[in-house]
């Protein structure tokens, strides 16, 4: 990508994957208005990510910390300012809002990256699949990684259900765990699969991330058909019991 994109975007990109997720509160930008939180009344849209952008900035102010300290102010301004950017663009929200425009582009090959408007949208893109990149890991480590978002989500349903007296999503209901291979599913399907689609055919290099995500909903699926037979593997059985916040260590 660096023949597409400057040294300036590509550091803020880089430094933008570490720290996209900053003092994550394990809610998401729904629960923040829905509970009319501190940060909701601070940032208002893309609360979570306005927050993790600030975090990011308090850190690099920080003795011992400024990665930037050697750039000129000028140049400064405009990694700071591509920072903001990459990390607000983890709003899968932003990311539903460009996705189609950004596949006609590259469908119809006229994604012309010597405009600022079409590299912003391929940085999007790019942070969104660092974003996901769990779902294109080999299986144990998505096994793992859904164990972790899922507990996440069922405690944030816990919440909305037994403090708000809200019935949560199923995605975020305990209730519905058997539901989970179907879920991830579609979320592959929708969500996640469509990004490494577009970015494989745009770079063909990228094209290992598109065949793990496609491997993982593949076992997801087969997994599925057999809950709807009445059958657990074993392989996904610590999966279908995510730990509750309070057994978190």
């Amino acid at each position: 990508m660096s023949e597409q994109l400057s040294s300036s975007e590509c550091l803020a990109l880089l430094v933008g994957c570490l720290c996209h997720d900053l003092d994550h509160r394990g809610t998401n930008n729904e629960f923040q208005m829905k509970t009319d939180s501190p940060l909701q009344k601070l940032y208002g849209t893309s609360t979570m990510e306005q927050h993790h952008f600030n975090c990011a900035v308090t850190i690099l102010n920080s003795e011992g910390n400024n990665i930037f300290a050697h750039l000129q102010s000028q140049e400064y301004r405009k990694v700071m300012k591509l920072l903001k950017h990459a990390i607000l663009a983890t709003d899968l929200s932003n990311y539903i809002r460009q996705r189609d425009k950004f596949s006609n582009a590259v469908e119809t090959k006229s994604l012309d990256t010597s405009l600022s408007e079409n590299r912003a949208m391929l940085r999007s893109m790019l942070m969104t699949a660092s974003d996901l990149s769990g779902i294109t890991k080999p299986w144990d480590i998505q096994k793992r990684v859904v164990h972790l978002v899922t507990s996440e989500f069922f405690h944030q349903g816990d919440i909305e259900r037994d403090q708000l007296h809200v019935q949560p999503k199923q995605m975020m209901d305990r209730n519905y765990i058997l539901q989970l291979p179907k879920l991830q599913v579609n979320f592959f399907q929708f969500m996640g699969i469509p990004v490494y689609k577009v970015l494989s055919d745009y770079n063909s290099l990228l094209s290992p991330f598109l065949e793990g995500a496609k491997s993982n909903k593949e076992t997801w699926f087969e997994m599925n058909a057999e809950i709807e037979k009445g059958h657990v593997h074993p392989d996904i059985e610590p999966v279908l019991h995510p730990v509750r916040q309070e057994e978190i260590p």
